[in-house]
């Protein structure tokens, strides 16, 4: 099974870009020619072989080779993977490249499929550097156009989350609209005529936790899980005894996340104190005897060592490790209260859900 990075990494992109017409010539390190996507006299398309990408700087395209096939040819993404060998693609073509299409004032909204790891010319996020992202399922301008429009975000947070090896797979960010705040997962996604942006895109799923690189790094150590992505930045320098991981999305997201990097651990659960925060953590029942999962049994299933929760009750409403830290909390005052609430959660074995 290979994903993007290793197909890109084997073909020979001057080659591909002259199996398709165009006539290269050196200039520099580059190579150069007039582009074929659009009409001109002076070349100012290049080609960058050792950084994997074309660019044209009359007409601003720029593809790697995936999204040069697309955008020539007309294939599909899964078309043009298929095309440069990638037979089996395994995590870039599961769920994200589905043919269901969701609408939009009964318009289909464009497939974005995110890939990963995310290429080093994308732009980087960090707090306070505004940028922008392509939401999807923006109501098209025009009465009868194609859903999809451009949303400027000036985040408070940029999150990155990492694989195992350190490579990019996305962010998650924080902001306030209207003194509400959110917080938007991106990805780095592939649209239908090639073209390569940040959008509003989940993580395809399962999704990745929050901290991988970390926990690749230290495989002893065990693992603090609070909810959301500022408790486990906080809780890595306050605790840093721990692995901190979290998983986005909330406590509706729990469900949608691969737990399996997790066997073997020791894993401390620290909920935020209202019932959703509970819930994601240690799942429950509904009203119809329904059991809704949480971070407990998803990590029980993928053979966690040992899990423990940090008992929350009492605390005010919403409060979580962060609020203590903000409150003044030294870090050897919340180890202390930490330990003296820590318990030990059994979580009895569930049937795994139907695919």
């Amino acid at each position: 099974m290979i994903n993007t990075a290793q197909l890109l990494a084997r073909v020979d992109l001057a080659d591909l870009v002259r199996r398709h017409g165009v006539e290269l010539r050196k200039q520099g390190t580059e190579l150069v020619a007039c582009c074929p996507f659009h009409n001109e006299n002076t070349p100012s398309f290049h080609v960058a072989e050792k950084k994997g990408f074309v660019h044209c700087f009359g007409c601003g395209v720029h593809y790697d080779a995936i999204g040069f096939l697309m955008a020539m040819d007309g294939y599909t993404f899964v078309e043009a993977c298929r095309k440069l060998g990638g037979q089996d693609l395994g995590e870039v073509t599961r769920k994200a490249v589905r043919e269901v299409r969701q609408r939009v004032n009964d318009k289909p909204i464009e497939l974005w499929v995110p890939i990963y790891p995310v290429p080093d010319e994308a732009p980087a996020w960090a707090p306070g550097v505004s940028g922008r992202v392509w939401n999807p399922k923006r109501e098209p301008r025009e009465p009868g156009g194609t859903p999809g429009g451009w949303w400027t975000i000036d985040p408070v947070r940029a999150d990155a989350y990492r694989a195992g090896d350190g490579s990019l797979m996305g962010y998650v960010l924080r902001t306030e609209i209207d003194g509400k705040k959110i917080t938007p997962t991106i990805t780095w996604c592939i649209g239908p005529r090639g073209e390569a942006r940040w959008c509003l895109q989940p993580f395809p799923e399962p999704r990745p936790l929050y901290g991988l690189d970390q926990l690749a790094a230290r495989p002893e150590a065990p693992v603090l899980m609070p909810q959301g992505e500022k408790c486990a930045a906080r809780a890595a320098e306050a605790l840093p005894m721990y692995v901190a991981m979290t998983w986005c999305g909330g406590d509706k997201g729990v469900r949608l996340t691969d737990f399996s990097p997790l066997e073997g651990r020791d894993l401390v659960l620290w909920p935020d104190a209202d019932p959703g925060g509970i819930g994601g953590m240690l799942g429950y029942v509904d009203g119809s005897g329904l059991l809704h999962e949480g971070a407990a049994q998803l990590a029980h299933r993928a053979g966690v060592r040992s899990i423990r929760v940090v008992d929350v009750e009492g605390m005010p409403k919403g409060w979580d490790l962060a609020d203590a830290l903000d409150d003044g909390w030294t870090p050897r005052q919340l180890a202390a209260w930490a330990k003296s609430r820590v318990k030990a959660v059994e979580v009895q074995a569930t049937e795994r859900p139907a695919a």
